[in-house]
């Protein structure tokens, strides 16, 4: 039995995260997002663990073309934010940290009545992420406040 071998496996899994939803369908926004691992590096509106939930953003009006692309404009003006994918009502996004270029995903999905967004985000990297998930998705929520897109 290689003793090493296995602590050097076990530290690397401990260091890498989940990532985006799993099983995303090509088209529609029938689907949840999923919630976050037994690690302290994500936060989602669509969380049972009291500990990575965060309230979903509350539209200011039912969802449109226009306003998907004026919130996603937002989303994309995040620091270190790159689009990895897009369609109406469903956005992927990975933020890279500004010191050491650390990738964290974002995504946004439109709920089924189209007044509210689902928010998920996660670092892809480490087991610990010092709230910067969380940060990020209250600076998308104030964000979008500020353009008018979400209730305060």
């Amino acid at each position: 039995m290689n003793k090493p071998g296995h602590a050097a496996i076990l530290c690397l899994l401990a260091l890498t995260g989940c990532g985006s939803t799993n099983n995303v369908p090509p088209s529609g926004i029938e689907f949840r997002l999923d919630g976050c691992p037994p690690l302290l590096n994500c936060a989602s509106s669509e969380s049972d663990v009291s500990r990575y939930q965060v309230d979903p953003i509350e539209l200011t009006e039912p969802l449109t073309p226009s306003s998907w692309q004026r919130i996603q404009e937002v989303a994309l003006a995040l620091p270190g934010a790159s689009l990895q994918e897009s369609r109406y009502g469903y956005l992927r996004i990975t933020c890279y940290s500004e010191l050491f270029g650390f990738p964290d995903y974002l995504e946004i999905l439109a709920s089924q009545d189209q007044k509210t967004l689902n928010v998920r985000s996660q670092s892809l990297l480490g087991i610990y992420d010092m709230g910067v998930n969380r940060k990020r998705v209250n600076l998308l929520r104030e964000s979008l406040s500020n353009r008018g897109l979400a209730a305060e």
